[in-house]
């Protein structure tokens, strides 16, 4: 029986029970399941020659002993496995691969192998998703089947791209725009159609990267809520009726229409770097509390909000967790000969960021790897929900990649990279991640330049406009940030030559490249300023 049939037989306590009762376990039974499935990981990892390559030839009989004898690993300790395709050498064979962006100026893309099992989990975690989204109270949800899903993620071979297929089988939606003819167009332009499907016909569930939710709903404000092009005898009487409305009350309370005015919606759910700069905006424009989660190419959907939309918790059968504290995390930024510890999800303290490691289950690829997302815990339950586990904020992605709106991950190599191209005599420079009045990130670059390519009249806005461009030509995702998002995701800053110098004097260390301290920035730009610093 899919899910449709459990819906059409109002078995909606058998459905909440089966996708959300992991909210009602223990931390015991939460790590009952995690050491489980962990132990039956080390069982196929260790017989095939990715994981005999980690594993340094040994088989560990306990998860403490594999979590001694496996290091942390990162994506280049698997790239010459997986980025050729090869399935011999992986724990289960996988039914398809899944990519995504890597750095842009080395190694455009990654990819991950999804195997059967795995899939079919990611299937239960995202009607998780969907079934949270629709409620607001603990076994209550509004999730009927037959709803109009406007989705504004990307097709595969992204994993956003698996939702419509995993859950054709299991629930009936109608797709805005349907899956078949969305795989064939641009984000753009399976934005626009999907928007324009649902001022036809309605919209009761939305997914998007929150800069895009944000966005339409800046677009309702400034454009009226509607497009010249959209003819009203395409559109169902109700939807006419509630455009008619929506534009009568915005006349009469001179005040702009609204995502909110036009559409009910039952559910939206959200995810994105941004998304804690963003929420309260979009509930604000949608009228509804958009639910957060998260999930990775290498991880599949591994976290969720609950019904109070307040924090996320890790569903426990898709990965095996552990954890770096932030203090870690600095000493390895210092030392990248550092091996820094680990916790498990019962070690964690309220309080603290940390790094997330995932190793994956049913078959996957990854063990101890580093996903590079930094998380902060900000409970270890919640009595008011009857929650017993940690609870989850998401902070941001790891200090030495800047991620802007979830477009685009900028490296030190992206920089250098782009730099190197412009040919613009820039000899040093610092990048740091910033956000404007408007909660947008934004890419801040303090640049070096000589003192013959100042005297040349070499601008910020100069230097602005030529790194834009070589950023669009090697980060392909970049130039969406613009066009779609309307954001200027660029500040550059002229520092003398010689700043970053007098700074590693002064304090006797260089500022990190790539997210400097904040410390660090103020030093450094007072330094260009005066040639003084706050010692």
């Amino acid at each position: 029986m899919n899910l449709d049939q459990k819906l059409k037989n109002k078995q909606f306590d058998r459905i909440w029970q089966e996708y959300c009762g992991f909210l009602d376990f223990s931390m015991d039974q939460y790590m009952e399941i995690q050491n489980r499935l962990m132990l039956e990981q080390i069982e196929l990892y260790s017989g095939c020659e990715l994981g005999r390559r980690i594993m340094k030839g040994k088989k560990p009989a306990s998860i403490d002993e594999f979590r001694q004898m496996v290091p942390l690993t990162r994506y280049e300790n698997y790239a010459d496995l997986l980025l050729p395709h090869i399935e011999s050498v992986l724990p289960s064979k996988p039914l398809l691969w899944i990519e995504t962006t890597w750095e842009g100026a080395k190694n455009p893309i990654k990819v991950a192998p999804y195997t059967e099992s795995m899939i079919r989990c990611h299937k239960s975690s995202f009607i998780a998703c969907l079934i949270l989204a629709t409620s607001n109270e603990k076994g209550r949800f509004s999730l009927r089947g037959g709803e109009n899903f406007l989705y504004g993620l990307a097709p595969l071979p992204y994993l956003t791209g698996l939702a419509p297929l995993i859950l054709e089988d299991e629930i009936s939606v109608n797709w805005l725009p349907p899956e078949k003819d969305a795989v064939n167009m641009s984000f753009s332009q399976r934005n626009k159609l999907g928007f324009k499907m649902g001022m036809q016909s309605g919209v009761d569930l939305f997914f998007g990267l929150s800069s895009v939710i944000a966005k339409i709903g800046d677009q309702f404000s400034s454009a009226g809520g509607t497009d010249s092009k959209i003819n009203p005898l395409n559109n169902s009487m109700k939807m006419n009726y509630r455009l008619f409305k929506a534009w009568k009350n915005s006349k009469e309370e001179k005040t702009p229409i609204r995502p909110k005015d036009i559409w009910t919606l039952k559910g939206l759910i959200c995810s994105g770097t941004d998304s804690a700069a963003v929420k309260t905006k979009i509930e604000q424009d949608w009228g509804i509390r958009p639910l957060e989660v998260f999930g990775g190419t290498e991880s599949t959907c591994i976290a969720t909000e609950t019904w109070s939309k307040n924090g996320m918790v890790f569903f426990p059968e898709v990965c095996f967790y552990e954890f770096i504290p932030w203090s870690e995390v600095e000493k390895n930024l210092n030392d990248p000969g550092y091996v820094p510890h680990t916790y498990l999800m019962d070690e964690l303290q309220a309080g603290t960021d940390y790094e997330l490691v995932i190793s994956n289950f049913k078959g996957g690829a990854f063990a101890r790897y580093r996903v590079g997302d930094i998380f902060k815990c900000i409970s270890l339950s919640n009595e008011t929900d009857g929650l017993t586990l940690p609870q989850f904020a998401y902070i941001d992605r790891h200090p030495d990649l800047i991620d802007i709106a979830g477009f685009t991950r900028i490296s030190e190599a992206t920089i250098n990279e782009a730099l190197a191209l412009s040919k613009l005599g820039i000899n040093d420079w610092c990048a740091m991640k910033e956000f404007d009045d408007q909660n947008r990130a934004f890419l801040h670059l303090l640049v070096e330049v000589s003192p013959l390519e100042m005297k040349s009249a070499l601008t910020r806005d100069i230097i602005n406009e030529h790194l834009a461009i070589y950023f669009r030509y090697i980060d392909t995702d970049y130039k969406d940030l613009k066009s779609l998002l309307g954001i200027e995701p660029l500040k550059v800053t002229i520092i003398p030559t010689g700043t970053i110098k007098r700074f590693t004097e002064l304090f006797g260390r260089r500022p990190r490249k790539i997210n400097p301290s904040h410390f660090d920035m103020i030093e450094l730009l007072k330094l260009s300023h005066n040639g003084t610093t706050g010692v």
